[in-house]
């Protein structure tokens, strides 16, 4: 089943063998409202795997991070709004996150020295086969942007030893619909979306200097369309790791911002798969235990579950180097344990702790990893 929001892609090329060609520059963007160190750790990544830019664009004043990142080459700070919404409609900063992020990477791609950019959030770091230039630079004229499939992070062990990257990828299952219930049951089931718990949509690479507009998941001609209009192919080199929440704190904290919209009569457009998860956590905030148990039933598998899915070819184990990776470029200035992650988590967002206290008596204390 096809997002009818974007046309089918042609089939992906073959990597063709015709000797050196000189490479394409390409950099990142994201809108961030995250602790320091996802910041660090995102930036330090796609640093090491060839980006020419990274653009990190803070949602909100964040003083540890940019304090972290000044400096670094090749990075590109800039706070949400600081040039006053001048290109957008009415000069408004956008309500909603989505219109943010489309503000903030449309102006990363017009402003950029890179041939190509890649918009996608803090919690996604891009996986490649081989060095992207080399297949950016073998994409023809006739394609807009490239496709980076999804690979969504799965949880392998509930106590969360280690670092905050661990675990599996479970991948777009086609199948999901016809054998989902009988591997998960109906109620973890109904969490997912085609095996995924986040999106399946995937995230744009869009060629630069062609005036188009960068929504969230894909690119468009001009700011008001609604659909995809650009041609396209998938990426046949480079995928999408989406760690959806870093830690469970990270994630059911990122349910209840969601759900708290939703009690507020907002509407929020998301998949029913995903708009459950919001209304499953607003529902249990007040109960540690329940909340704990839902992340595991939404993002762990167990050792049976993880041998069926790989037999399935829907849940790979590529090596994930990003703690190295931060380690290089910061030194032991950026703890990535869980523990620690939840620590600066707690102290990043004060506000909305606040607010899920006194909405539902939310507790964050007995979610923290101890590890």
């Amino acid at each position: 089943m096809n997002d009818p929001n974007i046309p089918a892609a042609a089939a992906p090329v073959p990597r063709p063998d015709e000797g050196p060609v000189p490479g394409a520059r390409w950099g990142v963007v994201a809108t961030m409202d995250e602790p320091a160190p996802l910041a660090a750790a995102w930036v330090a990544h796609h640093l090491t795997i060839g980006a020419s830019e990274v653009h990190v664009v803070f949602d909100r004043p964040n003083p540890e991070a940019e304090a972290l990142l000044a400096g670094i080459p090749g990075v590109i700070l800039r706070r949400s709004g600081d040039d006053g919404w001048e290109r957008g409609w009415k000069q408004k900063r956008p309500a909603r996150h989505q219109g943010r992020q489309k503000y903030n990477a449309t102006k990363a791609l017009a402003d950029t020295k890179c041939d190509w950019i890649i918009h996608c959030d803090a919690d996604e770091y891009v996986r490649l086969a081989r060095p992207l230039d080399w297949e950016l630079a073998k994409t023809g004229a006739g394609k807009a942007w490239l496709r980076l499939e999804v690979e969504e992070r799965v949880w392998l062990d509930p106590a969360m030893g280690g670092d905050i990257f661990q675990g599996a990828f479970r991948t777009r299952w086609d199948m999901f619909d016809l054998m989902a219930v009988g591997l998960y049951g109906p109620e973890r089931a109904a969490y997912l979306n085609r095996g995924v718990s986040g999106h399946v949509a995937g995230k744009p690479c869009v060629r630069a200097g062609c005036g188009h507009v960068i929504g969230v998941h894909y690119p468009i001609s001009h700011w008001d369309a609604t659909q995809s209009d650009l041609p396209y192919r998938s990426s046949y080199n480079a995928t999408l790791m989406h760690f959806d929440g870093m830690t469970r704190l990270h994630y059911i904290l990122k349910m209840l911002r969601r759900g708290s919209i939703q009690v507020k009569g907002k509407p929020v457009p998301y998949a029913d798969s995903r708009t459950r998860q919001f209304m499953a956590a607003a529902a249990r905030a007040g109960d540690p235990a329940a909340l704990a148990d839902l992340w595991w039933q939404v993002q762990g598998i167990s050792a049976e579950e993880a041998a069926q899915l790989t037999e399935l070819e829907v849940l790979r184990r590529p090596s994930v180097e990003i703690v190295a990776e931060t380690r290089a470029l910061f030194g032991d200035r950026v703890d990535l344990s869980p523990a620690a992650f939840d620590r600066a988590l707690i102290a990043h967002e004060v506000a909305h702790l606040a607010e899920f206290a006194e909405l539902w008596g939310f507790d964050p204390e007995p979610l923290v990893s101890s590890a």
